[in-house]
């Protein structure tokens, strides 16, 4: 029997939302029905506004997925990765390769557990966590089996190979393609955000090792930066193409653009001091990564469009303009202009993306020229490392005859100095003649 209207929050519920304008009359019968049919099947009705397990929250970047649910998530996680962390960094040395590898196999296997458990309870965002922590594991066991067949040696023993970078970089490459290899036959069972975590970190630094290990040790030291910036550069385009592909459920290509945008940064840092005039082209870069965060949805590009701005005005205040009097008042303005530009385009960006995106579906991010957009770049980063490696053999051997000169020099100035004191001692040394009395 259907409860009366006062005593049914569903009832309670249909009435507000018509009387409030929401739905129509037709729509609230139609609810009412129903409602009406949940009971007759035997359902409650107050099931159907009943409170989920696990507070619930919005899967895309635009819906802000960071509740403050998985934010006491997140924390808990992190502060069992700091223990483990330290634990072993303890007790490394007394564990030996097969106790660490006993004990991250015992915590993966847990984490798993934890996390197919808190699953079958219905709470699926614990359940996603414990399985990124699970996969966060991966390098730590297959390093430990690494050291027991004797493929990674120690690295301080006396062997010359474990010097050699592009040997030891391929014994990294073996921890990321397992860490990679894990994250994706996790995500074929627990659909969540934070797995991709690993997967992306994983997938920059198997590129950086590919890089190191492929590349000529030589020049490495000067080329090296522009390889970032060609690694940061093809996994922003390799977001964009996962952005493109997943579904609403969960984003999974967040952390790729955070990789991505975070290479970048690194890579074009270094190559800050290489580069001359081409570091003027920073605001131009920042006006790309703006207009890309607003085709794409992307409040994570905004932030670092607002990063490359900054530090632009930073080079001009440090080193264009140094000795101008009026220069901090300027630098001042700025600041605040950069703050006001802020809060502008935070509360703006919503309506900057429908202005922009105006017509197309919500689901669909789609750059102007597509896969060119978005792999553009990459060529760029491309011809200024093939340029850099023709540079690269000039400086390394201006920098290689530095080198013998200076260390030259210091031996030379050694011997002196040792002659010197040389000289020092035996003059302190020597008797000097007795003087005979007056008789």
């Amino acid at each position: 029997m259907r409860k009366p209207p006062e005593a049914d929050p569903l009832a309670r519920l249909i009435v507000a939302a018509r009387d409030r304008g929401i739905v129509d009359a037709a729509q609230a019968a139609a609810l009412e029905s129903i409602a009406a049919e949940i009971d007759a099947d035997g359902g409650r009705a107050d099931d159907a506004v009943s409170m989920p397990p696990e507070a619930r929250r919005n899967t895309t970047e635009q819906g802000r997925p960071f509740n403050p649910v998985i934010i006491a998530y997140a924390a808990g996680a992190l502060l069992v990765v700091f223990a483990l962390g330290w634990f072993l960094a303890e007790r490394w040395r007394d564990l030996g390769a097969g106790g660490v590898l006993a004990v991250s196999v015992g915590y993966a296997v847990a984490f798993a557990l934890t996390a197919w458990v808190l699953a079958r309870r219905g709470f699926p965002v614990a359940s996603g966590l414990a399985a990124t922590l699970a996969v966060a594991m991966t390098p730590v066991w297959t390093f430990a089996i690494l050291r027991l067949t004797g493929a990674w040696p120690v690295l301080d023993s006396s062997d010359a190979l474990t010097r050699y970078e592009p040997w030891i970089a391929s014994r990294w490459i073996i921890l990321e393609l397992a860490t990679i290899a894990v994250a994706l036959i996790t995500l074929r069972r627990v659909r969540f955000f934070t797995i991709a975590l690993p997967l992306a970190a994983a997938f920059v630094a198997l590129l950086v090792h590919i890089g190191t290990a492929l590349g000529d040790p030589l020049i490495a030291w000067y080329v090296g930066p522009f390889y970032l910036c060609v690694v940061g550069t093809f996994t922003l385009g390799l977001s964009y193409v996962i952005d493109r592909r997943q579904d609403e459920s969960e984003d999974y290509a967040l952390w790729f653009y955070i990789a991505g945008v975070v290479v970048l940064a690194v890579g074009y840092m270094q190559t800050w001091n290489r580069i001359g005039s081409w570091r003027h082209a920073l605001p131009l870069i920042a006006l790309v990564l703006v207009l890309a965060a607003l085709y794409l949805r992307r409040r994570v590009l905004l932030i670092a469009a607002g990063i490359a701005a900054f530090g632009y005005l930073a080079y001009l205040a440090f080193d264009v303009f140094e000795g101008v009097l009026a220069l901090p008042i300027v630098l001042a303005g700025l600041g605040l202009l950069v703050i006001a530009a802020a809060v502008w385009a935070q509360r703006r960006f919503p309506k900057l993306v429908a202005r922009i995106n105006e017509g197309s579906p919500a689901s669909r991010k789609t750059l102007p020229g597509g896969l060119i957009s978005a792999f553009g770049p990459v060529v760029i980063a491309v011809t200024a490392m093939l340029f850099a490696a023709d540079e690269a053999v000039e400086r390394t051997r201006e920098r290689d005859w530095r080198m013998q000169f200076y260390r030259r020099r210091a031996q030379r100035e050694l011997i002196e100095r040792r002659g010197a004191d040389t000289a020092r001692r035996a003059d302190s040394t020597r008797v000097a003649p007795a003087v005979r009395p007056p008789r």
